[in-house]
């Protein structure tokens, strides 16, 4: 795998397996908002953001605000300690930190529930910069929070790597500029990629 200087990871099913805790979320979500739930397509609706996956049965807006706010609020409740790294996470994240790479996170999840993740874990230093669904002025597959995050840096785009689970993360990093690299996680998922990994240990090898 290429060395890159600057990695931008995803959170969920690509750092963290949240499957299990997001499931509550959406079934609070769907419940407000009056939408027939199928605990089946949770893992579906996870790899897009949450105005695309209202967007499957509404275009109200004051609807879509209720239906967001509902599931933030679900997620307050435990998700933070029932959302687990997936195996080898913590050693890729400590390795690429030894190496002096630049780590950071783009996701849909709030910036607080990821440093609440983080903290708990005792890693959040690890990680230059957060940007999550408060600072997600256009949701992926914008480029938006990619551009964010390089605008920091004086960082060629051809060094820089933006790791994700879904479509939308891998159209996120073409359209920004950067290398995308789709981490499959047993789906099977078809999308446009640089690299193709099915264990984020294939980054430091």
């Amino acid at each position: 795998m290429k060395d890159y200087e600057l990695y931008t990871f995803d959170f969920d099913m690509t750092l963290v397996d949240s499957l299990k805790p997001s499931i509550g979320c959406y079934r609070k979500a769907f419940e407000v908002a009056g939408f027939p739930f199928d605990e089946r397509k949770c893992s579906e609706y996870m790899r897009e953001s949450l105005n695309q996956t209202f967007g499957r049965f509404s275009d109200c807006t004051c609807k879509l605000r209720e239906f967001v706010t509902a599931f933030i609020m679900e997620s307050e409740k435990d998700m933070v300690e029932s959302t687990l790294f997936f195996s080898e996470s913590m050693h890729v994240i400590e390795e690429l930190y030894d190496r002096g790479k630049i780590l950071c996170i783009a996701s849909g999840k709030t910036e607080y529930r990821i440093r609440q993740t983080l903290d708990r874990f005792g890693i959040t230093d690890h990680f230059d910069q957060i940007v999550g669904y408060e600072r997600m002025v256009e949701q992926k597959p914008s480029p938006y929070c990619i551009d964010l995050i390089m605008g920091k840096y004086d960082i060629p785009r051809r060094n820089a790597c933006f790791i994700g689970d879904s479509p939308n993360d891998m159209l996120c990093a073409i359209n920004a500029g950067v290398d995308a690299i789709h981490i499959d996680r047993g789906d099977a998922i078809e999308c446009v990629c640089d690299h193709r990994i099915h264990d984020l240990s294939e980054l430091i090898e």
